[in-house]
């Protein structure tokens, strides 16, 4: 358990208010903001004429902007020890080259693939 988690369980057990959370509510109003312009943004990109891979890799970093803001306040990683904030965030960047692989090999694969109600 992280020492945040840690004062804040002391403090109910000694019978003081949960007035720290009312801290926390800006930060979680600030995420939500933050996430929804990401989510505006990603929105837009897909009404703009430019390169599918181009577009491919403005997603796939928006979506990992996304999910690590998820994981630091919403899962409460931002209070935890170094270590295990380390361990959650070092697949992030292996997960997006790996969704930006696929992506472009599925490009390349649908085109190889022979299909009767496809007229090329």
């Amino acid at each position: 358990m992280s020492d945040h988690a840690h004062a804040a369980a002391a403090d109910n057990l000694e019978g003081h208010d949960a007035a720290p959370a009312a801290d926390h509510r800006k930060d979680y109003i600030r995420i939500f903001v933050a996430l929804l312009v990401l989510t505006i943004i990603e929105v837009g990109i897909t009404y703009l004429k430019m390169d599918r891979r181009i577009m491919t890799v403005l997603m796939v970093g928006l979506a990992l902007t996304k999910a690590s803001l998820v994981g630091l306040y919403f899962m409460h990683l931002r209070y935890e020890k170094r270590l295990l904030l380390w361990v959650a965030a070092l697949p992030l960047p292996l997960a997006g080259g790996y969704a930006i692989f696929l992506m472009l090999d599925s490009n390349h694969l649908f085109r190889a693939i022979t299909l009767p109600w496809v007229h090329h």
